[in-house]
């Protein structure tokens, strides 16, 4: 595994999730972003108003001029089930390097 020190930074883009807040979006987005770091292929999940799974097939999308590594999200929600997709788009590859793969 690659050793990291210093600042890793990107972008992350979400798609869909109609019946969650968005304050619980913004958990959700940050747990998009640990099992990246983290190289998680699945995790459960759970907030006040839903729960449900977070899964990453590791593919490589497209969402305009910028890519990523694909999370999808099913939800069970007080409202029905809900579904939403984070992409992680990660700029940096090592310390003092801007990596972009756009």
């Amino acid at each position: 595994m690659l050793e990291h020190q210093g600042v890793r930074w990107g972008f992350v883009f979400l798609q869909g999730a109609s019946h969650v807040p968005n304050d619980e979006i913004e958990d959700l987005m940050k747990q998009a972003v640990e099992m990246y770091l983290q190289d998680e292929d699945e995790r459960n999940v759970s907030g006040s108003n839903y729960q449900g799974k977070m899964r990453t097939e590791r593919k490589y999308e497209l969402l305009g001029s910028f890519g990523g590594q694909r999370f999808d999200l099913d939800l069970d929600t007080a409202y029905g089930r809900d579904t939403a997709s984070f992409l992680v788009n990660e700029q940096t590859r090592s310390p003092g390097l801007a990596f972009s793969r756009n």
